[in-house]
């Protein structure tokens, strides 16, 4: 698996959505009628943090929200990155879209920015589930938008989610089948988390619906099987990929490297190696305080070395291939096993430990939870 531990990459935030969905508490919005303020203060946030941090960017992962919906705004979002940061020439460049916004007017916005990675948020082919959790696109939405995407973009994603309310196994099976007639080189399937303060918690609450953790383990099963026989490998809990074709962005976020977090209530990671300095800083998250003065931190967090290696075991060990000891050092200054070996060898019959990574055992990432705690 691809090294990227020592990546610098950027994570811009843009917080519009056609509509919130039934199970949404990200931070974003329905009303999109400050979207040209709000995209002149990000790139002036840009332009200012580009004066500080001059690194080369592996990666731009542009994320939201529905980011599809401000393509008008890329050439001037495209110029400010580009006229303070070097972004090296095979960067991976990767944007979120929804089916309901993949036009041609986007597509081509998209080349011009750069982007070489799509990833789209399917959920489901299924038009009763998607009308339940408050989608605002149907099956034909999102496959003529997989139709256009996948004959432009070397890298196309899907987001499938497991869990829903109604959700059969069969919704799973037809989903996923469709799906994989496509040329896609990534899939992720995450697992709905119900949300207080969100309609479906509402609706769960009342009574409305179930949830049964039990089935929605037999349907990741389902997800894993199908996709392994269609030569998808499974590089993180919730995401497979052929060809090595990872999500860059995200895996150097799981390998602890440094981030810096552009836009509303985003959040940048940026750390010293050998044990000195770690921090992480969160922007602004009430939007006139973010248009007034995008360079505002609601918070910056000065992080323990003890704290900091929790973060990186926590962290790395959702991956296959777990975690680099090697790195841990580099970064820590610390041998992982003089500090953790007690702990590992109170669990080590479910780890695996091999070319100085160590992971935990396929058969045993549903208890993952429960083995880093043991751990950290």
């Amino acid at each position: 698996m691809k090294d990227c531990s020592r990546d610098f990459s950027l994570y811009i935030h843009i917080p519009f959505c056609v509509s919130k969905c039934a199970y949404c508490d990200f931070l974003s919005f329905a009303d999109s009628s400050c979207m040209a303020s709000y995209m002149d203060a990000l790139c002036r946030q840009i332009r200012a943090a580009g004066v500080k941090e001059k690194r080369k960017v592996s990666a731009i992962y542009v994320g939201g929200g529905t980011p599809s919906l401000a393509y008008r705004h890329f050439g001037d979002l495209k110029k400010a990155i580009s006229d303070v940061f070097f972004v090296e020439k095979d960067a991976e460049i990767s944007m979120e879209c929804n089916p309901e916004s993949v036009t041609p007017a986007f597509i081509d916005a998209a080349q011009s920015f750069g982007v070489n990675r799509v990833s789209v948020g399917v959920q489901t082919l299924s038009d009763a589930l998607l009308k339940k959790i408050g989608r605002a696109h149907d099956r034909t939405q999102a496959i003529n938008a997989l139709d256009k995407l996948t004959k432009v973009f070397p890298a196309v994603s899907a987001d499938v989610m497991i869990g829903l309310p109604g959700q059969t196994m069969e919704n799973l099976q037809e989903s996923l089948d469709r799906l994989l007639t496509y040329p896609l080189k990534h899939l992720s399937c995450y697992s709905l988390i119900l949300e207080e303060g969100t309609p479906l918690f509402e609706a769960y609450k009342h009574g409305e619906f179930v949830s049964d953790d039990d089935f929605a383990v037999d349907l990741y099963d389902e997800a894993c099987m199908r996709l392994a026989a269609n030569g998808f490998s499974r590089y993180e809990i919730s995401n497979f990929c052929k060809d090595d074709c990872v999500c860059r962005y995200n895996t150097s976020v799981w390998q602890y490297a440094d981030y810096l977090g552009l836009g509303l209530g985003a959040s940048s990671f940026l750390k010293k190696e050998g044990g000195a300095t770690f921090r992480r800083i969160r922007n602004a998250a009430c939007m006139s305080d973010y248009l007034s003065d995008p360079s505002l931190a609601e918070e910056a967090l000065e992080i323990s070395l003890e704290e900091g290696q929790k973060e990186f075991i926590m962290l790395g060990l959702r991956l296959s291939c777990g975690i680099d000891l090697v790195r841990f050092r580099e970064i820590f200054g610390v041998d992982f096993l003089s500090n953790y070996g007690e702990k590992l060898s109170k669990v080590k019959q479910y780890f695996c430990y091999k070319k100085n990574h160590l992971s935990i055992l396929p058969q045993h990432l549903y208890i993952s939870n429960s083995l880093i705690n043991s751990l950290i």
